[in-house]
């Protein structure tokens, strides 16, 4: 290293060039995230899932009263819904006691309790006092004595339903093959819950989006008469084109032409004409010419199929 330091010149002369290397770097241009669109089953996911989220919120008040009298003193929080594979649903819900319910003809909604709530309304049931949290899977006995809480709470969840829609929800049986029905499917909507206070416990709102989601209204359609569509479409313009005959020549032809130069055509005066609408043949017809003007006359109204020539 030199032991001159630089003058103030050669300082100034150096920043600049240091400033100009910077200001030459190209900017990478910044691009604003596009969303992909969504298949049809995330559309439906997707739009479902705020109603399941408002069915979760509105029963949170009437689940905390139901299991205060086989828990005691807890309160409920929904915590919202999310869109799930179902691939996991069956073991998440083995350890837990699970009902259905289904409103008409949209199929099931499976309902799921777990956690230490379950074994503290079995203890309850059978007198023993408060338990602590054990954190552990319950028992096939605490499972069966929870029944009674779990089918006031559902009945809650069908009174919460029926505000709503006011539709009547139906009671299927809980069997392992209707559970699996009503979670089958790619796509699963679930909404949780949580409870807390005297136990502890979660409870789940499962179900395939056209369960949540209502019947799109159908409106009646009649079948619009003939003359009603002739009357719609008659003052629809159409585009009618006549050709005479086309002819291909060389382009040392083409430059010979000029003033009085005559083409022949290979048709002979009595040829039909093709007489196109669009680019769809209609009908054939002859050259006339009438007051003075060149005109066509219809010899032939084509028939798909048939040749009228």
């Amino acid at each position: 290293m030199s032991e001159h330091p630089l003058d103030p010149q050669e300082l100034e002369a150096i920043q600049a060039a240091i400033r100009q290397g910077a200001s030459a770097t190209p900017s990478v241009p910044q691009h604003e995230p596009q969303p992909l669109p969504l298949i049809a089953a995330d559309r439906e996911a997707q739009a479902a899932r705020p109603r399941l989220a408002e069915l979760a919120q509105r029963w949170a008040r009437r689940l905390a009263r139901s299991l205060r009298t086989f828990v005691g003193d807890v309160t409920v929080d929904a915590m919202g819904a999310e869109v799930i594979d179902a691939g996991s649903l069956p073991d998440e819900l083995r350890p837990m006691w699970v009902a259905l319910i289904a409103p008409p003809g949209r199929g099931m909604l499976a309902v799921a309790f777990g956690g230490d709530l379950i074994e503290a309304a079995a203890a309850k049931r059978c007198g023993a006092p408060a338990i602590k949290a054990a954190g552990r899977d319950p028992s096939p006995l605490a499972l069966r004595l929870f029944a009674p809480a779990g089918e006031a709470a559902t009945a809650a969840l069908e009174q919460t339903w029926a505000e709503i829609e006011r539709i009547r929800i139906e009671r299927p049986v809980a069997s392992p093959d209707a559970v699996a029905s009503a979670i089958g499917g790619e796509t699963v909507i679930a909404a949780t819950l949580a409870v807390s206070g005297a136990t502890t416990g979660r409870v789940r709102l499962l179900g395939r989006p056209n369960v949540i989601m209502p019947p799109a209204e159908r409106h009646p359609t009649v079948p619009a008469d003939a003359a009603t569509i002739a009357a719609a479409l008659g003052a629809v313009p159409i585009e009618v084109r006549v050709e005479l005959a086309t002819i291909a020549i060389k382009m040392s032809e083409l430059g010979t032409l000029g003033p009085g130069s005559q083409i022949a055509l290979p048709v002979f005066l009595d040829d039909p004409m093709p007489i196109y609408c669009g680019d769809v043949l209609k009908a054939w017809g002859r050259p006339v010419v009438t007051r003075g003007v060149i005109a066509v006359e219809i010899a032939a109204v084509v028939t798909p199929g048939r040749d009228h020539r």
